[in-house]
């Protein structure tokens, strides 16, 4: 881990208020450095409030806590407009007679408590009930638009606002979990649009298995970041359901080996306490994944290597196959499953005229 890194890491857990002080004092170089990780990772409003909780001593040079500052005050205003954007898209599908319930983004900036202005937020992902024809349907019929994948439909009709309309909350690439899958966020689904309120927001039983699956998955495809990994850090912080239940739908969903390599980032890294955990860590998984998380940044922004590998068919069918063998250990299928899945989503693209 270099000097860089463990300050980032220490920064995170100064803010999360599990240490009180850095290791050491960084350069100015590191820290510019950790201006730019703290960037590449979505993680510069965090890494604002571990300063602001640093001792004197340790505060950075002006010109770098300026930057920091700046960043950090457009991440509160941008908060304070989603916040108020969910509650328009939700009234929007209300209207229009849609049930509706906000995952991810800012229904998990709810979990952050003070911290909450100081998460990156990103686009609006909402689940609308009734299924690909109804809400599909909908979409052409007011924003036409080809934007359309196994998950989600690319709504335009907030200008200023990138609006993810999902039709299923999300998928997993082997088509045996993936029906698991669907069940689980079905016997779900009262719970999330049933609440009757301005918004609705999805249940933490639901966000323990969808963000699991959500980082997986993108491990795999793209490549992840620290924001999602804290996202899942306040899930587990302030969610009271049994993991033992718990566990038995993520092992049905094949996602265990990949479970307990996280609960040692969220043990060792984030500092959860144990009876939070979701099951007994891995040490060893969860170096590697911890590893392959801080060389790739959020959705595999600063992984220049890979970005280079993926141009052209050669480059897609390395990442598809042969790159995700490495993973081996987290799903000793999805080497092969992920082509064949990736086919057939293309194939359903094609036929229906979308991108």
């Amino acid at each position: 881990m270099t000097k860089v890194t463990r300050y980032f890491i220490e920064l995170m857990q100064v803010a999360l208020g599990r240490t009180e002080r850095l290791s050491g004092m960084p350069t100015e170089q590191q820290w510019y450095g950790l201006l730019q990780m703290s960037i590449d990772h979505s993680m510069q409003g965090i890494v604002f409030a571990g300063i602001q909780r640093l001792p004197s001593e340790q505060f950075p040079p002006l010109r770098v806590k300026m930057l920091f500052h700046g960043q950090a005050e457009a991440i509160k205003l941008r908060n304070e407009t989603m916040n108020e954007q969910c509650v328009v898209v939700s009234e929007h599908f209300r209207k229009a007679g849609f049930r509706t319930a906000v995952m991810k983004g800012q229904g998990n900036a709810r979990l952050y408590g003070e911290l909450a202005d100081a998460r990156c937020c990103g686009d609006i992902d909402v689940w609308v009930e009734g299924g690909f024809e109804k809400v599909n349907d909908f979409v052409q019929q007011t924003y036409p638009t080809k934007e359309v994948n196994e998950l989600e439909i690319q709504y335009e009709a907030f200008p200023g606002f990138v609006v993810e309309v999902h039709y299923r909350p999300f998928i997993i690439r082997n088509f045996i979990y993936n029906a698991r899958l669907q069940r689980f966020f079905d016997k779900e689904a009262e719970a999330c649009f049933g609440q009757n309120e301005p918004i609705n927001w999805v249940t933490m039983r639901f966000n323990i298995i969808h963000q699991l699956a959500h980082i997986r998955l993108h491990l795999f495809t793209e490549g992840i970041g620290m924001r999602q990994l804290m996202d899942y850090y306040f899930v587990l912080l302030n969610s009271k359901e049994d993991r033992e239940e718990m566990m038995k739908i993520v092992r049905s969903l094949g996602m265990e080996s990949f479970a307990s390599a996280l609960m040692w980032i969220m043990c060792n890294i984030f500092r959860l306490d144990d009876d939070k955990l979701l099951c007994k860590p891995n040490e060893k998984d969860g170096r590697f994944l911890f590893d392959e998380i801080i060389k790739s940044g959020n959705f595999g922004r600063n992984d220049y290597a890979q970005k280079k590998r993926q141009k052209g068919l050669t480059g897609h069918l390395w990442m598809l196959l042969f790159r995700n063998l490495r993973y081996w250990r987290f799903d000793k299928w999805d080497w092969i499953m992920g082509p064949f899945w990736r086919i057939y989503q293309n194939i359903w693209k094609t036929i229906n005229g979308f991108k």
